[in-house]
């Protein structure tokens, strides 16, 4: 009986793994093919790993980091050998620019093994994301079938929200912010402490977005404790922004695009709620549509009051910061820029998924009970021949 419980469990990780692999596939996939890693702009990927990019993408430099190093660590003869191999039978012997043939600089023989590697690492975020997705969910005690399905609807979604852009780090951005409220919620402030480099190094946002952990750590901490917590955590995040934001103050481009005055209008024109786009090669809804508001509407509605206090706090502070951010600094529609709210919004999906999965257990109840009463009833009644 033992070993038939060991095996349903390994069972059960390996499906969940094929699974989850596959959805977070699909996502990365649907981004890939919308945007690769920015060819043709101001800050491309190899402008990314250079650190000729334009500010306040340059900043952006986790990624680019780990792949300088990693090529740096690789034998000359071996980063070679890769090199030769691609280029032998272009573009089948090269399924980067193969698949995506607007991805012109998997095929540079100077970056295409960072390229490579950039790749990996986008791909394994957004993948380990939907696992501490998962994991959040259960932390608050969610139905756990509900806690399953979940990441499944965000990987889905993701791409949708990359409406006017789409970014290598926008991946390991909610990783690190699922991560991080995971680990606000078990109190582990040191581990905290290294993420915040780390996920800081990834994008600068994360300083703010530390603010939206504390109603978190107050569940497990005194308000003191946890003011001075998240005090030495903004220290650490701005320690880490600026000596970035110092080493390339000298390139083109600014800390920050003002653009209230261009998003107001936008926000303004009625024709602008009703614009589509293409995902996964099929039309759909772009943007703040009226549709897609109004699905959200409709998950909001459904589970927002089904969350825990503390983490409708969190949501709330991830609303107040976001929104005049948004606004002011902002693409117009680009949804990925309200990236504070997406691990609420998780949370919420969670809910609607659970109460709408308790409500058909409910109705099969219902249903049932009819068939086993005339059940009872007919073998009371004596069997004639």
């Amino acid at each position: 009986m033992v070993q038939q419980s060991r095996f349903m469990r390994l069972s059960g990780w390996i499906f969940l793994v094929f699974i989850y692999y596959m959805a977070a596939a699909s996502s990365f996939g649907g981004f890939m093919l919308k945007w690769q890693f920015s060819e043709g702009t101001h800050y491309t990927l190899p402008m990314m790993l250079d650190g000729t990019a334009d500010r306040p993408f340059v900043y952006r430099q986790l990624l680019p980091m780990v792949a300088n190093e990693v090529e740096a660590l690789i034998p000359g003869r071996v980063q070679a050998s890769f090199l030769t191999k691609l280029a032998e039978d272009p573009p089948v012997s090269n399924p980067l620019h193969r698949y995506f043939p607007n991805a012109s600089d998997a095929a540079n023989p100077r970056y295409a093994l960072r390229y490579f590697v950039v790749y990996a690492l986008s791909f394994l975020s957004m993948f380990l994301t939907m696992f501490l997705i998962r994991a959040v969910c259960l932390e608050y005690e969610f139905d756990k079938t509900a806690a399953t399905l979940t990441p499944l609807v965000i990987a889905l979604i993701f791409p949708l929200i990359q409406t006017e852009g789409g970014y290598f780090y926008d991946m390991p951005e909610l990783m690190f912010m699922a991560l991080g409220t995971l680990l606000a919620a078990r109190g582990k402030t040191v581990m905290l402490a290294l993420v915040t480099i780390v996920a800081t190094l990834n994008k600068e946002s994360y300083l703010l977005f530390i603010l939206t952990l504390m109603p978190l750590m107050v569940t497990r901490f005194s308000i003191k404790r946890t003011a001075l917590t998240s005090g030495g955590l903004l220290v650490v995040a701005a320690a880490v922004n600026m000596v970035i934001k110092h080493k390339y103050a000298l390139n083109n481009g600014s800390v920050m695009e003002f653009q209230l005055s261009s998003h107001l209008q936008y926000l303004l024109n009625p024709r602008n709620y009703l614009r589509t786009e293409i995902n996964y090669g099929m039309l759909m809804t772009k943007g703040f549509n009226l549709l897609n508001l109004l699905l959200v509407a409709l998950v909001v509605k459904s589970g927002w009051h089904g969350l825990p206090k503390h983490a409708r706090q969190q949501g709330l502070i991830a609303i107040v910061l976001t929104v005049p951010l948004f606004i002011a600094f902002c693409y117009r529609d680009e949804l990925r820029n309200l990236s504070f709210m997406w691990v609420t919004f998780a949370l919420v999906v969670c809910v609607t998924i659970s109460t709408a999965l308790a409500a058909a257990r409910v109705r099969g109840q219902d249903e049932s009970r009819p068939n086993r009463a005339r059940h009872d009833l007919e073998s009371t009644l004596p069997h004639t021949q």
